[in-house]
């Protein structure tokens, strides 16, 4: 089996990866980044997600850990905040959906991801409740609409534990989640049937 994890060098990205090589010690695992990784890709770029397709080819499973938006209060956003939150965290994973759908095996899933700041509002997240909000029903969407043979989900994890240090004074009252349990519903969502579906991990 073979599997790309886009950001699978960061926090999340490296759980997923350990957990997925403690299931199965046969699986080929590609890891995707802007800097870091087997392959490199700028999600943002459409052009730069089909070299990486185009270098790699055919993989059995998409996992993105990867996409970020911008973290201001709502009267300071600008363009510019607008359309890096929006390339970065939404069009890069539609993108990723719409090619790389094109290079999925049959039978094949692609995970996307969106976050708790959907459900949880928190102040200056308008941009990752945005984004979130878009990717989840984009996952929903997509999966219903799509004619090949493959599954689309999205896993909402809240906050890591691992990131509270850096994080905390904007995730004030939400309860946040260690990386690994965040990791595992990836890995359920691989080795499942689910389709069309978004898991949450608060």
């Amino acid at each position: 089996m073979k599997i790309l994890v886009l950001g699978g060098c960061g926090t999340l990205g490296s759980a997923i990866v350990s957990q997925l090589k403690e299931k199965n010690s046969s699986y080929e695992i590609i890891t995707a980044g802007r800097k870091t990784g087997d392959v490199h890709v700028d999600m943002t770029s459409k052009e730069s997600i089909e070299a990486m397709f185009a270098k790699i080819g055919n993989v059995d499973h998409i996992v993105n850990a990867a996409g970020s938006a911008e973290m201001k209060p709502i009267e300071d956003l600008t363009q510019d905040d607008l359309k890096f939150s929006i390339n970065s965290k939404l069009l890069g994973q539609v993108n990723m959906v719409l090619i790389g759908s094109k290079y999925l095996n049959e039978k094949g899933s692609i995970s996307l991801i969106a976050g708790v700041i959907k459900d949880e509002l928190i102040k200056m997240g308008t941009m990752y409740a945005l984004t979130n909000g878009a990717v989840a029903a984009f996952a929903r969407a997509a999966a219903f609409d799509i004619k090949k043979n493959i599954r689309i989900n999205c896993i909402s994890p809240s906050v890591l534990d691992e990131s509270m240090v850096e994080y905390a004074e904007y995730f004030k009252g939400v309860k946040s989640v260690p990386a690994a349990k965040a990791a595992k519903a990836f890995i359920d969502v691989i080795e499942s049937d689910v389709n069309g579906q978004e898991i949450k991990v608060y």
